[in-house]
Parts: C-alpha cells; structure tokens; sequence
C-alpha cells in the first residue's frame, strides 16, 4: 500500500492558438519543458498524421496544429504551464483556453486552490469562473477565457471521472494478471486506436490511444483510499452517449462518477437525459460556455450494505 496517497483527480487544460506555426513543429524537447514547469514529466510520445500524444509521469499532453490537451494529476501545477506556453507564443494569439480543476481527495496536499489558479490565468487571460455542483459535493471548476469563440461543429469532449473503482484493481490485488487484465480492456474500448501505456510501481495505469485526429485516454488510481479512474475522449459522442459509457463503467464499477461533456453551441440541442442501469442521478447542469454547452452530471450507486466502522485509526 503507498505510504503517501496520491491525488488521482485530474486538473485539465484546452488551449487553442490562431495565427501561430503548427504547435507540432515545436520540438519534443519544448514540450518536455512546458510539462516539467508544471511539475511532471515526459514518459514517451506517441505520433500520429494529425495529434501527438506524450504520456506523462502525471496523465497525458495531446498536441494538434492549433490546439492542445493537458492533463495533470498529483501535486503538479498545471497553471505554470500556461505561462510557459506563453513564453512560446502570444496571448493575443490564444483564441481559447479552459482550465478546470475537480475536487480533490486531498486537498491539503495541493500546491494551489482552483481559485489562486484562476485569479492568476485571469493576469493574462481575462475570462470567467464557474463551479458545476454544490461546493461541498462532487464538483467541476471551470476557467474558460470570453473573448468569442466558434468550436468547429464536430469538436465535442466527453469524461468520466469515476471515484471508489472495482476492488479488482486496487493496489492490493493489482496483481500482474489483473494488470493484464485490465490494459486489455483498456485498449480495446474503441476499435482500431493506436495505444501508448505505461504501469506504474508500485501501483497504476496510464493509457493514450489516438486514430486521425481523435484520442482517448484512461488513467488509474488504485490505492484503497481515494481510489480513482477517467477516461476522456474527443470521439462525438453525440447519438450514442450510453453506448460509448456503458463498456467505460462495467470496466470500472465505481461507486460514484461524474460525466461531463462540451458540444457545440451551434449545434442542434439533444436529449439530455441519460439513464444508466444502477446509477441515481443526483446533479445535473448544463450551462453555455466559451461557446460550447458544457454538461455536469453525478451519479452515485446505492449500496445495500452497511460498512463497519474503523475499528483503529492510527492516532499519532
């Protein structure tokens, strides 16, 4: 069991640059130290015909022409990143940025709270704040800058970001065939993907899977207290939304998760109702923002058991 818990819940950044050279024309050796200013580093890089994908001690970097996805876990800090790329290219040259933060499990182990991140993105790019659920329940903060922005109509973004995952893949049990197991279901959720992945040690996973310009990407934490699972990806999920999470949470069973989407503004609006078999919604919110209608929901599985109490604590 780690002695030192690790904090699995992701903060994200979405950038994208107008007017600007390809960002895949920076050498690795620049991406390396725009991640290692945010407190991670690079593991390997997966190229494709139109996204890079660099898989990180801490999540994963996905870079197009004129975008860029990162994710970082742990005690990083994903602000100083930004202020990194600024060093590469102008402010006036990013046409968006969103930054989001979910609630920690340890949050007296973060370099920074969400609103010290968002208060010094707004010292160089001006934009707006918004929780998505209660404050003392599970939540998505967002940055996102308002100067006017059109996604292209396909450009959607689904995550689950899942808490208290099957007893399988905790650390105690994540033995070499349940991590067999579990990197084979991990790369065969969406077909004909090229797969980057790496196991961590003691316990871990991490995966980047791209194909053309679209990715996926799963990342595990396995440790028994604040056990933790995502998987994101930039496929339209739009018409098939239960399809594409269902495989997502028979893998990883959690007791309670989180979907969160950006579709278009522009396009047509759709249901917004998702059943799921065992799951009660709890919250949903749907809100525009930075041009997209970005969608909140939590889910929770009732549980008929009743747990016991810790029996010894440990007191210091």
């Amino acid at each position: 069991m780690s002695a030192v818990p690790f904090e699995g819940p992701e903060k994200k950044l979405e950038l994208v640059v107008r007017g600007q050279p390809s960002l895949r024309t920076l050498s690795e050796a620049t991406w390396r130290g725009v991640v290692e200013a945010a407190g991670a580093c690079v593991l390997s890089c997966l190229r494709g015909e139109l996204v890079d994908a660099y898989l990180l001690s801490e999540s994963s970097l996905f870079v197009w022409d004129d975008r860029l996805t990162m994710l970082t876990c742990g005690r990083t800090h994903l602000v100083d990143a930004v202020f990194a790329m600024l060093e590469l290219f102008p402010a006036e040259s990013v046409a968006l940025l969103v930054y989001e933060r979910k609630n920690e499990h340890f949050p007296e182990r973060q370099p920074s709270t969400f609103v010290e991140d968002a208060r010094l993105l707004r010292q160089h790019l001006p934009g707006r704040a918004l929780r998505f659920g209660a404050e003392h329940e599970h939540r998505v903060m967002l940055y996102g800058t308002t100067a006017p922005f059109a996604p292209a109509p396909d450009d959607t973004t689904l995550e689950v970001l899942m808490h208290g995952i099957d007893p399988r893949w905790l650390e105690t049990d994540f033995t070499a065939a349940a991590q067999h197991e579990l990197a084979h279901r991990a790369r065969t959720l969406l077909p004909d993907f090229r797969v980057d992945e790496h196991i961590f040690d003691p316990a871990g996973y991490s995966l980047n899977a791209i194909r053309g310009d679209r990715y996926y990407t799963i990342h595990v934490t396995p440790q028994r207290v604040g056990s933790y699972a995502s998987f994101e990806t930039n496929m339209d999920f739009r018409g098939g939304l239960k399809a594409l999470l269902q495989p997502v949470l028979d893998l990883f069973a959690p007791e309670a998760f989180d979907v969160v989407s950006f579709v278009p503004e522009a396009s047509p609006a759709q249901d917004e109702s998702l059943m799921l078999a065992d799951a009660v919604l709890r919250k949903h919110v749907v809100t525009k923002m930075c041009g997209y209608r970005v969608g909140f929901r939590h889910y929770f599985h009732p549980t008929s058991t009743q747990p016991a109490a810790e029996v010894d604590l440990k007191l210091p």
